[in-house]
């Protein structure tokens, strides 16, 4: 977007929040504390709407990996673990605030939560392993070279180098 990397900045926030909120909702079905309440469901509600916006710059992310090298299905790989993770968000969302509007079946929703987590941080540690051990993301020497480069003509006027 724009010639913006968005998905590196976007990814930390719903991975943070997933986990927050997965440990909120464990701690509210252990302690039951009227104050916890509503943390865990409310965490879990941006981390969902974060894993979207993570999802959908994953997407225009995707091309630059694969003219970087990444191999296919390393890609396809995270991205399917992505899709897993949103999905039992979804419903660990959803039973969390099931569970604290009626104050029953937090029990069902904080396992839930946890594996939404789980299943979080396992995808995140792919997406690592796709900028870190494949280079996704990776500035081609090329490109960093050619803005090191001395511009020729009046466009570096009275700029300091």
């Amino acid at each position: 977007m724009f010639g913006l990397q968005l998905h590196p900045a976007v990814v930390h926030y719903p991975i943070a929040l997933g986990v927050v909120g997965a440990a909120a909702l464990l701690a509210y079905a252990i302690v039951r504390r009227e104050w916890m309440r509503w943390f865990g469901p409310i965490l879990l509600t941006l981390a969902l709407a974060g894993s979207g916006v993570a999802y959908f710059t994953g997407e225009s992310s995707q091309d630059g990996a694969e003219r970087a090298g990444v191999p296919m299905e390393a890609i396809s790989r995270h991205e399917e673990t992505a899709v897993w993770s949103i999905g039992v968000l979804a419903l660990a969302t959803l039973l969390g605030w099931a569970s604290s509007a009626s104050r029953r079946g937090v029990w069902m929703a904080a396992p839930i939560a946890v594996a939404a987590a789980a299943l979080t941080l396992w995808s995140a540690h792919l997406g690592g392993r796709l900028v870190f051990v494949y280079g996704a993301g990776h500035v081609p020497e090329s490109a960093a070279q050619s803005e090191t480069q001395p511009r020729i003509g009046n466009e570096g006027v009275g700029e300091k180098p």
